[in-house]
C-alpha cells in the first residue's frame, strides 16, 4: 500500500477544559505505593521496593497534588462540545488508543467527530491491517498505517490529514534497524514543518529494554536533528513513554526506578531537548509550580487509578523554540476524554499552516 493514499484518513491558557506495545498499557506491572501508583511497565510483578525507591534522586520525592476539579470519569461521555480552533489555525490531535478495535466500542469516533482536528496522530492501534473507514474519507483523505513488523496484535501508529503532505516518512531512519521502528514512527513533511508522530518504546518490566530505549533515544535525537537542518519547524508528537519531571506523575518517589521515569529515559528526552533546542509546549504553557500539577494523559485500568488520580503525563507536543513563541495558541490534554483508552487525547493549536 501506498505511504500516502486517499483511502480512509486555544488561547494560551492556564486553565484548559479539558512498550512496548499491546497488554502493555494496561500497565501489568504496577507497582503500588500507599496510593496504588501504577507504574508504565508493560509485564507483571512489582519491579521496585519501597527502599529501592527511598534512593532515588531527591527531586523525586514530593508527591503531586490531585488537582481541584480533575474529571474522575471513567467511560467517554456520550457527547462531547470541544472548542474550534480559531479562525486561521490548525489543529493537531494526538492518541494513544490502546487498541482501536476496543476503542471503537469505548467511544474513540465520539472524540475524533466532536474534536474535528485537521491532522489525527494515533499510537498503539494493535491491528495489522488499515482499518477502513475509521475516519470520514472525505474528512480527511490522505492516511498512512505503520504496523510493527515482528508481532502481530502489537504498537502501530496511524494519521490522517485534511491536506497532503509534501512527503511522508515511515519509520526511524537513523536507527540501527530501521525496519523494525515502521510500527513506530511516521514523519509528514508539509510546506512550513515537519509533523513527527511517535510511538516509543517502554524500557519494560525489570527494566530488561532500558538499553533498546537508549538506543532508540539517540537514533530520535539524530532524526530531529536532521529534520531542523532542512530549515522547518518541528512539531514532535505522540506516547513518548517518559514523564520528564517529578510534576508529570502522581507518586515520583515510588517510581523512580520504573519505566519511564528512570533517570536515563528522562536524561535522554532532556538530551533530545537541549541538542535540538526544542520545548515541551504544555509545560512551557503550564509551568512547573504546585498548581499546575496532577495533570496527565494516562490513567491505568486498574487500582482506580482515575478515580484517585494517579496519572502519568506520557504523551507530548514538542515543537522548536521559535514555533512555541511565535505560533503556538494552545497546548492541552483533553482530560475529560477518557474511558476509550487508558490515556486521554492531546491537542495542539498553532497559527497558519503546517
Amino acid at each position: 500500500m501506498p505511504l500516502f493514499s486517499a483511502t480512509a484518513t486555544q488561547k494560551r491558557a492556564r486553565d484548559h477544559n479539558s512498550d512496548n506495545g499491546s497488554d502493555a498499557r494496561k500497565r501489568k506491572g504496577a507497582v503500588q505505593d500507599n496510593d496504588e501508583s501504577s507504574v508504565p511497565a508493560k509485564e507483571t510483578k512489582k519491579v521496585e521496593t519501597k527502599a529501592a525507591a527511598s534512593s532515588s534522586s531527591k527531586a523525586t520525592t514530593k508527591k503531586a497534588p490531585i488537582r481541584e476539579g480533575s474529571f474522575t470519569n471513567t467511560s467517554m461521555p456520550t457527547s462531547l462540545n470541544l472548542p474550534e480552533a480559531p479562525e486561521g489555525c490548525i489543529k493537531i490531535t494526538s492518541w494513544n488508543v490502546s487498541g482501536l478495535n476496543a476503542s471503537l466500542k469505548k467511544g474513540f469516533k465520539t472524540y475524533i467527530n466532536a474534536e474535528d482536528a485537521d491532522v489525527i496522530c494515533l499510537q498503539e492501534h494493535k491491528v495489522n491491517q488499515p482499518l477502513l473507514n475509521l475516519v470520514d474519507p472525505k474528512v480527511y483523505p490522505f492516511s498512512w498505517w505503520g504496523f510493527e513488523q515482528d508481532k502481530k496484535g502489537y504498537a502501530g501508529v496511524a494519521m490522517f490529514s485534511k491536506t497532503k503532505p509534501i512527503s511522508v516518512t515511515a519509520g526511524l531512519p537513523t536507527h540501527p534497524n530501521p525496519e523494525i521502528t515502521k510500527g513506530r514512527v511516521v514523519t509528514l513533511e508539509y510546506p512550513t514543518s515537519y509533523l513527527i508522530g511517535c510511538y516509543v518504546p517502554n524500557a519494560g518490566q525489570g527494566l530488561v529494554r532500558l538499553k533498546e530505549r537508549m538506543i532508540w533515544d539517540v537514533a530520535m535525537n539524530e532524526w530531529l536533528l536532521q529534520l531542523k537542518e532542512k530549515g522547518k519547524h518541528i512539531i514532535w508528537t505522540g506516547d513518548l513513554n517518559v514523564c520528564h519531571k517529578p510534576i508529570d506523575l502522581r507518586n515520583p518517589a515510588t517510581n523512580a526506578k520504573s519505566a519511564g521515569f528512570t533517570k536515563e529515559e528522562r536524561d535522554g528526552f532532556s538530551k533530545i531537548l537541549k541538542d535540538v533546542d526544542l520545548v515541551d509546549t504544555f509545560r512551557e504553557i503550564q509551568g512547573e509550580d504546585e498548581s499546575a500539577g496532577g495533570q496527565y494523559s494516562y490513567f491505568s485500568y486498574r487500582f482506580q487509578c482515575r478515580v484517585k488520580g494517579i496519572g502519568w503525563r506520557l504523551d507530548y507536543f514538542v515543537t522548536d523554540k521559535e514555533m512555541m513563541e511565535k505560533r503556538v495558541v494552545e497546548s492541552t490534554i483533553r482530560e475529560e476524554c477518557y474511558g476509550a483508552s487508558d490515556h486521554v487525547p492531546i491537542v495542539l493549536v498553532v497559527r497558519g499552516e503546517l
